[in-house]
């Protein structure tokens, strides 16, 4: 089982911060921020690793925000961004700047229409599903993995965001799509399949 760190972050004074990221119906907030270039996980290794970083002023306007793109780096390390996109025009932008992959809410996407167009692009598109109740945009997870699957895309970012998805469904859904990336910012995954995320800083939800 491989895992990646995710970190929430946010641009001030044109730099990366990363902080303790509260989680509500009105969006993310982070807590105590520091500059993301000083946390041990993301230091340089031997060995290039991989790093999730959350732009959470555009998750919380559910829009691409070019600002952050043109400032977030993570030196060292691989960067796969999370950012909002509406159509195939802000993955040609997302990609100007240090991003290694793109992971993209599938709820803020214009509509179907796009994915094709978006994984044309480039196959380091990620879909990324919110789920509640083990359902993505009051969608069956299982069909909507299956038909992103089919659609191109290798890896999809699947978020539990209530707990409500097993560790056997997690293995279920693995089987689906082998670039399964699950997390959970409630509980911890313990599947022993795919890939898993750990939160740097743990959230707080409420």
């Amino acid at each position: 089982m491989q895992t990646i760190p995710i970190i929430y972050s946010k641009i001030q004074n044109l730099k990366l911060h990363a902080g303790a990221p509260i989680i509500d119906t009105r969006g993310i907030s982070l807590n105590e921020t520091v500059a993301a270039v000083t946390l041990e996980r993301l230091k340089s290794k031997t060995e290039r690793g991989k790093v999730l970083v959350a732009d959470t002023e555009g998750l919380n306007r559910k829009r691409f925000n070019p600002s952050f793109i043109e400032y977030c780096k993570t030196p060292g390390n691989e960067l796969w961004l999370i950012e909002p996109i509406y159509d195939e025009e802000d993955v040609f932008d997302a990609f100007l700047g240090a991003a290694d992959h793109l992971v993209f809410p599938y709820a803020f996407i214009k509509n179907d229409s796009v994915l094709p167009g978006i994984i044309d692009i480039s196959d380091r598109c990620v879909p990324l599903l919110a789920c509640r109740k083990g359902m993505a945009q009051g969608k069956d997870l299982s069909r909507l993995i299956d038909s992103l699957t089919e659609t191109g895309f290798h890896n999809i970012m699947v978020v539990d965001m209530d707990g409500s998805i097993s560790d056997d469904m997690w293995s279920d859904l693995s089987d689906i799509c082998g670039g399964i990336i699950a997390y959970s910012p409630v509980r911890p995954i313990d599947n022993g399949a795919g890939i898993v995320v750990e939160d740097v800083f743990p959230p707080e939800i409420s």
